[in-house]
């Protein structure tokens, strides 16, 4: 579906001639955040467990592999910069496979890299020369929450000085590249296997900041997604006794906004999470989530698996008529 390399254009093939850089990395990574010494692949595909269903579960921005090399460059204390984490949204999702589902989520952090940006959605004063390459930044962009952000959570600049064309280009060609290209083939798969598919984009917020909402479903204001799954997963929420809000104040971000194509068999709803709800502190300090809310993202991704079998059911009939 996605064809990356016609995106990111000459950008990304003056670098790729130039440094050969590897599309992909190896290894899988470990729990903690502070593992640096390893290269780690830069997303993790988990397959159903039984029959195969269209719903796509994505993480993209729980990674938590802070390598040697970005620490190097960061000003920040680890704390600092894991505090813009979707906190352990991939393991909130890790139930999805015994529903059918496929679950695709990043390893590597968002302040890294952000695959729910456009590509050269960048920053150009945060680049060496960054106003001749060709950029397309978006006023978020540049505010400092692009594909590569110059700021964290806070807005704390991340590093002292510019990054290099080189820096950047790798980031986008080893990280956004392979999880786009990933997301892309699961979501193609889908369709020729099932006519349709539903992607679900989980995220997670901070307390307060979607005002009293507990969770915020965004469709693009209706342009990403089918009305059924949308209305399936409010009224989910809702009969979990959580307060549930509409695209305010997320509509959904680029991944929403380049798949949802439901005139084209592919529905995308991206679903704030307020931390509140699930980050716990353990006996030493450290925060951890709490198990019982585990099972309300298990339950809602089985009714949202529910939804897509009687989608699919509907579409077989319609398809035998």
């Amino acid at each position: 579906m996605i064809d990356s390399d016609a995106w990111i254009g000459a950008f990304l093939a003056e670098f790729e001639e130039k440094q050969g850089v590897s599309r992909a990395g190896s290894e899988s990574v470990g729990d903690s955040p502070a593992a640096e010494s390893d290269p780690v692949t830069p997303f993790v595909v988990e397959t159903p467990k039984g029959t195969a269903i269209p719903l796509i579960v994505c993480s993209p921005h729980s990674g938590r592999h802070y390598n040697a090399a970005f620490r190097k460059l960061s000003r920040l204390s680890l704390v600092q910069l894991r505090a813009g984490e979707d906190f352990y949204v991939d393991r909130l999702i890790a139930s999805a496979p015994t529903h059918g589902a496929t679950t695709l989520h990043a390893t590597f952090p968002r302040v890294v890299c952000d695959v729910n940006r456009a590509p050269l959605d960048l920053d150009p004063a945060m680049i060496s020369n960054g106003d001749k390459i060709g950029l397309r930044p978006s006023e978020r962009a540049l505010a400092g929450l692009g594909s590569v952000p110059r700021v964290a959570s806070g807005g704390l600049p991340v590093y002292s000085g510019k990054l290099t064309f080189d820096q950047t280009a790798e980031r986008l060609l080893t990280l956004w590249r392979p999880y786009h290209a990933a997301l892309g083939e699961l979501i193609a798969q889908a369709r020729a296997a099932h006519g349709f598919c539903l992607v679900l984009d989980m995220h997670s917020m901070p307390s307060g900041l979607a005002g009293a909402a507990q969770f915020v479903i965004g469709d693009a204001f209706g342009a990403a997604s089918e009305p059924i799954f949308v209305e399936s997963a409010q009224r989910s929420l809702q009969a979990m006794q959580y307060r549930v809000a509409r695209n305010r104040p997320f509509s959904g971000g680029f991944i929403t906004r380049h798949y949802g194509r439901p005139d084209d068999g592919v529905s995308v709803i991206q679903i704030e999470i307020s931390r509140a709800l699930y980050m716990t502190r353990r006996v030493h300090g450290e925060w951890g989530v709490a198990e019982e809310f585990e099972g309300k993202i298990d339950a809602l991704i089985a009714d949202m698996a529910h939804s897509v079998k009687r989608r699919l059911s509907s579409y077989q009939r319609s398809a035998a008529e």
